[in-house]
């Protein structure tokens, strides 16, 4: 797969996630958030299987144990990613949750540096700083202002970027996205309907009328959407990939336009314009430095894979 085709399956990537935000509000009002995240995951894994199954087993060698670390970060901050996420739009609208989840654009190179010891270039600052502005006048102005969905957004933010890292090393390292898909969706099903299980309580015809959006999110914008991620990652950086995959605000933003009339206030136009061009700095090579600060490496041939491309 070239640079090219990689960047295009992020891009697709992006529009999958934004549309199935929708789906994500609308269907706390037929199930909880936990049975949401729960099914969903269950069936991503579901439709993922056959293709897992297909690219074999992976041979791991000497890096046994490096890729069971990196699988078992990725799937953890996936799991806690994605319940804050689903949590959040019970209390937050889709497009103030579809721009403020993107300021994962701007973490990632820093948490690269924490992460990693990569250095981020000076073009993340003003990124940075431009993005900060956003999310202050979509909150209304004031930091006093962001209610308990917004907090949550950031919460998955925050896990979101520990997971582009540490998918975009495993994936790089070794291949097989289908099997660390398979894992994080696994793990996740599990924990979340155990909570559902637990605080939850499922009705049959709350899971009937739920039933088209489990499938969209499951199918399409859970399982197809995070596996053609993990592919094109083997291609593209993590603060690149963040980059293109936050087209997923503008998608995000449309679909709750046009499907629920979610409308911006003048300041929140300003700030969700704010953030979208927070984005534009980390990817221009602006003086010196460009996202990170270190000599261009080859990546590590991943193990060999079965049934891919």
């Amino acid at each position: 797969m070239s640079r090219l085709q990689a960047n295009c399956l992020l891009l697709l990537t992006a529009f999958l996630w934004g549309s199935g935000n929708v789906a994500q509000r609308t269907i706390l009002e037929d199930i909880g958030p936990f049975a949401a995240i729960g099914l969903r995951c269950l069936i991503a894994a579901i439709v993922i299987l056959p293709v897992a199954l297909r690219q074999g087993r992976p041979r791991l060698g000497g890096g046994r144990r490096r890729a069971l670390l990196l699988m078992g970060l990725t799937a953890g901050s996936f799991a806690a990613a994605t319940t804050a996420m689903q949590i959040s739009y019970g209390y937050t609208t889709v497009t103030n949750a579809s721009f403020l989840v993107n300021t994962t654009t701007v973490m990632i190179p820093f948490a690269v540096w924490l992460l990693l010891k990569q250095r981020p270039g000076p073009a993340v600052w003003p990124a940075a700083l431009i993005t900060l502005a956003g999310t202050w006048l979509m909150s209304g102005g004031s930091f006093m202002h962001l209610n308990s969905g917004d907090v949550l957004c950031f919460i998955a933010a925050v896990c979101y970027t520990i997971w582009f890292i540490y998918l975009g090393e495993f994936v790089q390292s070794f291949g097989f996205a289908g099997l660390v898909s398979i894992v994080q969706f696994a793990l996740t099903a599990a924990v979340t309907l155990l909570l559902s299980a637990a605080f939850e309580t499922t009705t049959l015809s709350g899971l009937w009328a739920a039933t088209p959006e489990l499938i969209y999110l499951g199918a399409v914008s859970t399982g197809l959407a995070y596996f053609l991620q993990g592919m094109a990652q083997r291609h593209t950086p993590a603060c690149e990939a963040a980059i293109i995959v936050s087209a997923e605000a503008l998608f995000g933003a449309l679909s709750a336009s046009y499907m629920l009339g979610e409308r911006l206030s003048p300041g929140g136009f300003l700030g969700a314009a704010l953030i979208t061009f927070g984005i534009v700095p980390v990817q221009l090579p602006l003086g010196a430095g460009w996202l990170v600060r270190r000599k261009t490496a080859a990546l590590p041939a991943p193990a060999t894979e079965t049934g891919t491309s």
